[in-house]
């Protein structure tokens, strides 16, 4: 399996009087240039179709959505578990449901997917790092079932390198 952890798009601050429900709080134009900027770099790292799956919330759907259309994957799928009340451990029961054949692009929020590629190769949550918003990671298991500890982070890119 080849994974790539990507960090939704610079979204708009925390505002309950325009977005009482955290989860439609949206990108911001400069989020959604960046996104669309980094598709290319991000689309490079694996090869062939790539199955894109995608928290609900507005800012990473949109996120999933702008690089589907700029890389030519297929729409997103959504599942909750990528939602930003979940942690790692959900992240992982979604990810071991998933064929270890294929290449897939999660899209998610902080804290949790700074925690995610050190939590896969067997660091605890001590061992983040930071993914600032539109940041990717790649983590490859070969053809081994993803099972924590057993992965390998072979890529670590934040936003301003991959637009470049």
């Amino acid at each position: 399996m080849k994974l790539l952890i990507v960090r939704h798009g610079k979204a708009f601050d925390a505002d309950p009087t325009r977005w009482p429900d955290d989860s439609d709080r949206p990108l911001t134009a400069k989020g959604e240039r960046r996104i669309a900027k980094s598709a290319a770099a991000i689309k490079a790292l694996v090869s062939g179709d790539v199955t894109v799956i995608s928290s609900p919330y507005a800012r990473a759907l949109k996120t999933a959505e702008i690089l589907c259309e700029k890389t030519g994957w297929n729409e997103p799928q959504i599942d909750d578990r990528l939602s930003a009340h979940h942690g790692p451990e959900e992240a992982l029961e979604l990810l071991q449901s998933l064929d270890i054949a294929g290449s897939y692009a999660i899209v998610g929020h902080d804290p949790t997917f700074s925690y995610l590629p050190g939590y896969l190769i067997g660091i605890n949550r001590l061992g983040a790092t930071e993914l600032k918003t539109g940041a990717v990671a790649l983590i490859e298991t070969g053809t081994a079932p993803l099972v924590q500890g057993a992965t390998t982070l072979t890529a670590l890119i934040q936003p301003k390198t991959l637009v470049r």
